[in-house]
């Protein structure tokens, strides 16, 4: 009995996964190439963390935990690590002293800063194989693949 055909959404499916595969290894590559800032050794967990503070400013616990999707204690123990090493340091709110925020240190700020710049002169390396008009099609088609709600995937 031959396969049935895969529908077009499975086909692209397919076919996405390779390209984000290539797109990752390729990035990956790149990436590690250049790497030779301040951030150069933070994983990626802590990259994360460093970034979500450099966008965003100073934050919860609670809100770093949700943003890296892992569990309060293991976000304890980054900051923990983080803070060893000078990059963020722990502030208790004035207004509830049972609130922790992570803040950026100077030193934290110079890596925030390094990896934005490194991260931005890549994906302008990766835009510029395209034309204008495919680079706008293209962040807009990422944009609303980006802000598209996420369900629940169920494999039968």
């Amino acid at each position: 009995m031959r396969p049935s055909p895969l529908s077009s959404i499975d086909r692209h499916t397919q076919e996405l996964r390779g390209l984000v595969n290539a797109f990752l290894t390729r990035f990956s590559g790149t990436n590690s190439a250049a790497v030779n800032g301040p951030h150069a050794d933070l994983n990626c967990q802590e990259l994360r963390l460093v970034e979500r503070l450099g966008d965003g400013g100073p934050a919860k616990m609670r809100d770093l935990a949700e943003h890296l999707n892992l569990a309060a204690n293991s976000v304890t123990t980054l900051v923990d690590h983080l803070e060893q090493r000078g990059v963020v340091r722990r502030n208790r709110s004035g207004e509830d002293r049972r609130v922790v925020m992570v803040e950026l240190t100077d030193d934290g700020r110079v890596m925030y800063d390094a990896a934005v710049t490194e991260m931005l002169a890549v994906l302008r390396c990766m835009l510029e194989a395209l034309e204008p008009g495919e680079r706008e099609a293209f962040v807009g088609m990422f944009r609303k693949i980006a802000r598209a709600p996420v369900r629940n995937a169920v494999m039968a």
